[in-house]
């Protein structure tokens, strides 16, 4: 090989990406890394939402009268909720401690590719891939197939419960992203799960109708993207119709999503363009 030939190669390896390759490259990182840190992720993934079921859904479902809830055992009420709730669970393993740690050297994940020609942006898109459609088509799809066993689904549309997971990974991600984006401090990590993910997960319809709760409370459930994602489920695990026309629900996931992305890109283009 020439010394011309070599530099030509080299040069063209330096090239910046196309956005749908750059994506993909670091998309297949996460994919990498999620093979050495899966078994850390089935408990709060997938056993979780079962012992909710067994405990919660059947436990304490037995005392609950189906005419409070529509007709619904209280295992049908649930497990819609649960499929959705799994997407949150994971957002906050996946778009905290690994996002905070990608600028510093807790990892320094986004730095090590940003010696590399793929862009910020590049960056953002292939984790929020992995979150938004890797992790909810797996992870929450084992979830829902459990929930099949407990006899919960009323509806053979059940399979798109599944995708309304999806649509709240696909809200909730990129605020969530650019949040970690702004810490500094690894003190403030834990406020996420505090004042986010465990509020989101218990008062968002998933274990009780959301009209039921005081009426000052209620605005903030019908804010609240597990809310939106739970009530597309159960219309498809229960047919039963949403609060609102599905067509509402999803403009306004996909609302957060698009508004989300371009808060996160523009904190992630800050941080790491150097």
């Amino acid at each position: 090989m020439t010394t011309a030939t070599a530099a030509t190669e080299t040069a063209v390896d330096r090239e910046a990406p196309t956005a749908l390759t750059g994506a993909w490259r670091a998309f297949t990182l996460q994919l990498a890394l999620f093979k050495h840190v899966w078994h850390g992720t089935v408990f709060t993934s997938v056993l979780l939402p079962i012992l909710y079921m067994v405990s919660i859904g059947i436990g304490v479902g037995a005392y609950i009268d189906p005419a409070s809830l529509g007709g619904l055992d209280y295992a049908a009420f649930i497990a819609p909720g649960l499929i959705c709730s799994v997407a949150v669970m994971m957002l906050g393993n996946d778009m905290v401690f690994p996002v905070f740690g990608g600028y510093a050297d807790w990892g320094g994940g986004y730095l090590a590719q940003r010696a590399t020609p793929l862009r910020p942006v590049d960056i953002l898109n292939g984790h929020l891939a992995y979150a938004v459609l890797f992790r909810p088509f797996t992870n929450c799809t084992i979830v829902a197939v459990v929930m099949a066993f407990f006899g919960v689904y009323t509806s053979w549309w059940a399979a798109f419960a599944v995708i309304a997971a999806a649509l709240v990974s696909a809200a909730m991600a990129p605020w969530m992203h650019a949040w970690a984006s702004t810490l500094k401090n690894d003190s403030n990590l834990n406020m996420i799960f505090r004042f986010a993910v465990m509020p989101i997960s218990l008062f968002s319809g998933v274990f009780f109708p959301a009209d039921q709760m005081p009426a000052f409370l209620q605005p903030l459930v019908w804010i609240s993207p597990l809310w939106h994602g739970t009530e597309l489920a159960r219309a498809a695990t229960a047919d039963v119709a949403p609060a609102l026309p599905p067509y509402a629900h999803i403009a306004y996931l996909a609302l957060l999503a698009v508004t989300g992305w371009f808060a996160a890109r523009r904190v992630i283009e800050r941080r790491l363009n150097f």
